[in-house]
């Protein structure tokens, strides 16, 4: 493929989003949207024979970071940059025990616990929505995360560039 290829990564997107023809289809991997799933990562690794370790980049869906050498053997034109939660926010995968399993629940920014259980570790579901039962006051009064926090947006020129 390599041979075949005349543009840059930039080249060929811009090419694409423009409406115009580039020297090939752009491919993208690694995003929310066009992530892989942890078990898809890792068999892939494995027949590619490079390591199968990834971290996880989106917990909910349990979609791996694929590593350069991946994103390089596939002819990847994107690489995935986004800005992260706010400095406050103190999040992270705990461990609790329910009705005997094993479960790794996930409280994000918004409040929302999502939850998996160890014993099948595909993906989380919502399992607590603090306004499932929210008043309009209880809106009113609700601690929303500040989008604008710009402690989210701490290296993210440096990460795209």
């Amino acid at each position: 493929m390599a041979g075949r290829e005349t543009m840059t990564s930039r080249e060929r997107l811009l090419k694409a989003i423009s409406h115009e023809v580039p020297d090939r289809v752009p491919v993208d991997l690694g995003g929310n949207q066009t992530g892989i799933h942890k078990n898809a990562y890792a068999a892939l690794a494995r027949a590619l024979n490079l390591p199968s370790e990834a971290p996880i980049m989106d917990a909910v869906q349990q979609l791996s970071r694929p590593s350069e050498a991946v994103l390089e053997r596939f002819h990847v034109d994107t690489r995935y940059v986004a800005a992260g939660p706010a400095e406050s926010w103190k999040g992270g995968i705990v461990q609790a025990t329910r009705d005997g399993r094993l479960w790794h629940d996930l409280t994000d920014e918004w409040g929302v616990r999502w939850s998996m259980p160890d014993d099948q570790s595909l993906y989380m579901d919502i399992s607590h929505h603090p306004l499932a039962e929210a008043t309009m006051r209880d809106l009113a009064d609700y601690p929303w995360p500040k989008g604008d926090d710009p402690s989210r947006f701490a290296g993210l020129r440096e990460r795209a560039l």
